[in-house]
């Protein structure tokens, strides 16, 4: 989030061979492309997530399950062929077990905690010390 505010960009940039911060415009270029195809990329985590918590809490086939969920959460339906969650190792090879969720409460802990800084006042370094403690 801190990378997305104006002031807190030209104290952290600079070009490397002639120290120039970044200009507005290409700033704008950042903040606009964070939002390019993000009600797409929350729709695929929130997939993920729901997939997720139903393999490990229904008796149904996983291609089941994969549908339903599909139905709900994707803008396309999978290809009959689609085998994707027989590779998807974060849930299981990588310890998530039904907590594939955690990636959109990161985000959402990760915004609520930059919303305090903001209360402070971005620019106000002695408060955001003091909430940094």
């Amino acid at each position: 989030n801190w990378v997305y505010d104006w002031d807190t960009m030209q104290l952290i940039s600079g070009h490397y061979q002639t120290g120039d911060t970044l200009p507005k415009d290409m700033f704008q270029k950042l903040v606009d492309a964070r939002k390019y195809m993000a009600g797409s990329q929350m729709l695929r985590q929130l997939y993920y997530s729901a997939m997720d918590m139903e393999w490990h809490t229904s008796s149904d086939p996983w291609k089941t399950i994969m549908d339903r969920v599909a139905a709900e959460y994707t803008v396309l339906q999978p290809l009959p062929e689609d085998m994707f969650p027989c590779s998807f190792m974060h849930v299981w090879g990588g310890g998530y077990a039904a907590g594939y969720y955690s990636y959109k409460w990161a985000e959402v802990l990760a915004v609520d905690a930059f919303g305090a800084f903001e209360e402070a006042g971005l620019e106000n370094r002695d408060k955001l010390a003091e909430i940094g403690k």
